[in-house]
């Protein structure tokens, strides 16, 4: 999920993340699970805020600029 710059701090990204965690419940999923770049900070300070905690890594390249993800994972 991304928001604009300009977008953040207005609730946007709560809102769309409350929005997928609703739809998931209605699917009958139970786990949810994600990668944020580690230097993502404002990332990864929201998801935390919201119950998800790491438990991996991984590379994700972008480009020709390998970068490490943080494999994150929420219990519904």
């Amino acid at each position: 999920m991304y928001v604009s710059a300009k977008a953040q701090g207005k609730r946007y990204g709560q809102l769309l993340y409350e929005k997928a965690i609703e739809e998931a419940k209605s699917r009958g999923i139970t786990k949810l699970w994600l990668g944020v770049w580690e230097e993502n900070v404002k990332a990864l300070g929201f998801y935390q805020r919201n119950g998800f905690e790491t438990f991996g890594s991984h590379i994700f390249t972008l480009g020709k600029d390998p970068q490490v993800n943080l494999l994150m994972k929420k219990q519904l």
